[in-house]
């Protein structure tokens, strides 16, 4: 693969919080890539640093949260060092985010027309207002909104879930960003709005030719919609690769749990689904080794007192494991 390919590259990522409790260690090492066209899944589930690590890339941290380690290179710059005024030029305009819950990221004192304008005219004072109203009823109709003018007048609370969820992706995709972070932005959806907001992503992508990072804990999402997958659990990347790697040749123990609770439409529904035994991590006292050891069935008296090593198993599968064996195959 040519280093032209890669629009985001993230390494070694680690983001703490200092509460009162202790200092709560939300990302220990995390690392993956984007491909420019392509979408990239991290899936895992709540609590396992996926929103997190999106939120450090574009400096959009709590006050008490910090990025203590590693890099974000998007066009072969570092994002994680940049102050607030650099990344503010470059978040909406190069990158854009869609949040899961539209309802608190839109203003309710504003209507869709004021937002949507205001969105284009703060990364590019030039526009006109009548310019500005003319592109978003544009960007609304390619939502697949039938009357963007009405829309353009009405307040947030007029509006349903998926259409607020249409608006929030409208004014991500007005200044035409290179990559959009997509925070779980189909959870409070219904299964019907939900498929149609996943159409119109890929649609989109393929239109504009941006590249996605999809944040999910559904990997039947994944399967709809990624092209390569991160599978996150306590801070950490488990396991790495193309989806069909990960559905088809999954290597780590936790990707395989997870997998295991997924439904199936072959399944005869008498079988209870596996769940997974035991508790999440505790991010303020992570385990000394593997943060997943506590949980896993293949545990070994070394996985309880050394991080593993994260293992190339060849074309961009890579897995953190003391079973799994540099180049492919697994420990016996």
């Amino acid at each position: 693969m040519n280093e032209h390919e890669i629009l985001l590259e993230v390494r070694g990522l680690k983001v703490s919080f200092h509460t009162p409790r202790g200092i709560v260690q939300a990302v220990g090492d995390a690392s993956f890539q984007v491909r420019r066209g392509e979408v990239t899944g991290i899936v895992g589930e709540s609590g396992s640093g996926k929103s997190v690590s999106a939120y450090a890339i574009l400096g959009l941290l709590a006050g008490n949260g910090k990025a203590e380690a590693g890099s974000a290179v998007f066009r072969g710059r570092d994002l994680l060092p940049l102050g607030e005024k650099e990344l503010r030029r470059i978040r909406g305009s190069e990158i854009s985010m869609i949040f899961q819950d539209p309802m608190t990221a839109l203003d309710p004192a504003f209507t869709i027309g004021k937002f949507l304008t205001e969105v284009l005219r703060s990364h590019d004072r030039t526009v006109s207002r009548r310019e500005a109203w003319r592109r978003s009823i544009q960007m609304l109709t390619a939502m697949g909104i039938r009357t963007p003018e009405d829309v353009m007048r009405c307040y947030p609370e007029a509006l349903s879930g998926g259409m607020c969820q249409r608006v929030m992706i409208a004014a991500a995709l007005l200044c035409g960003p290179q990559l959009l972070i997509a925070d779980e932005p189909t959870t409070a959806l219904d299964v019907t709005i939900q498929e149609e907001i996943l159409s119109l992503l890929l649609q989109l992508k393929e239109k504009q030719g941006m590249s996605i990072l999809f944040i999910t804990h559904d990997f039947g999402v994944v399967a709809r919609l990624c092209d390569r997958v991160a599978v996150m659990y306590g801070g950490y990347i488990m396991e790495s690769g193309s989806v069909e790697q990960i559905f088809h040749s999954a290597v780590h123990p936790y990707t395989q749990a997870l997998l295991r609770a997924v439904p199936r439409l072959e399944d005869d529904g008498d079988e209870p689904m596996e769940a997974l035994a035991g508790d999440p991590v505790d991010l303020i006292h992570p385990p000394q080794g593997c943060v997943f050891a506590p949980r896993c069935p293949q545990c070994s008296e070394e996985c309880l007192l050394k991080r593993p090593l994260t293992a190339d198993l060849g074309d961009g599968h890579t897995a953190a494991c003391h079973f799994v064996r540099e180049g492919g195959g697994i420990h016996v």
